[in-house]
């Protein structure tokens, strides 16, 4: 009888590689609050983020349930957001973690809107998908990644439909300043070349949680 031999992935190993990638995020934060190194490009989108916290601690009183799943979207989408600006990569991890939190959050809050939440997630990952297609078919390259729509479909279920787009302006807006940053201290080569998008579909979903979607007018 012939067996096959599948290699085996020691437990141990894999833990003490993501302990190691995690001790390296640490610099990195503290370079990009700090306005230093490669940190750069993102502190716009760090320093973007902590003001809101600030602003959404000013109104911890009124939030009631709410302000619970708040706190804890931040550290989450810190630690993506600084994930994929070391990395290229976007952890599955804490999407999953966000993902069961968003849903939880409405279906224990405002029952009446969860099913209308997962669709709105559903909607961010397909839209994001098509983008990256259309993107590929069109320059020959990828472009957005399936974390980035993952990370919209995160989005889609803290957000609902209505904060879908909002947040998708902040993150380009955000990116193009990350862009011209790098560009500048010489980050980058050319405009050409990718970046990190997570940063700031993060910064996006956390800014229009805390202000709410943008208004025409």
């Amino acid at each position: 009888m012939n067996r096959i031999f599948l290699p085996r992935v020691s437990l141990t190993a894999s833990l003490a590689r993501c302990r190691r990638r995690r001790r390296a995020l640490a610099p990195l934060a503290r370079d990009i609050f700090l306005w230093r190194g490669d940190g750069r490009a993102f502190a716009p989108a760090a320093w973007a983020a902590a003001c809101a916290l600030l602003a959404l601690l000013g109104q911890w009183a009124d939030m009631g349930f709410f302000l619970v799943p708040s706190l804890m979207l931040l550290p989450a989408l810190g630690l993506i957001a600084l994930y994929d600006a070391r990395y290229f990569v976007i952890p599955d991890g804490p999407v999953l973690f966000l993902g069961l939190c968003g849903f939880g959050t409405f279906l224990i809050g405002a029952p009446q809107e969860a099913a209308t939440r997962l669709a709105a997630g559903a909607a961010g990952y397909a839209s994001m998908r098509l983008v990256a297609f259309a993107y590929e078919g069109l320059r020959g390259a990828p472009g957005v990644g399936e974390g980035d729509a993952k990370l919209y479909a995160l989005a889609g279920i803290w957000l609902g439909f209505a904060g879908l787009p909002s947040s998708l302006i902040y993150a380009v807006f955000s990116a193009l300043i990350s862009a011209v940053v790098a560009l500048r201290q010489g980050a980058l080569e050319n405009a050409r070349q990718p970046i990190p998008f997570g940063p700031h579909l993060a910064l996006g979903l956390w800014l229009v949680w805390v202000f709410g979607p943008l208004e025409a007018g």
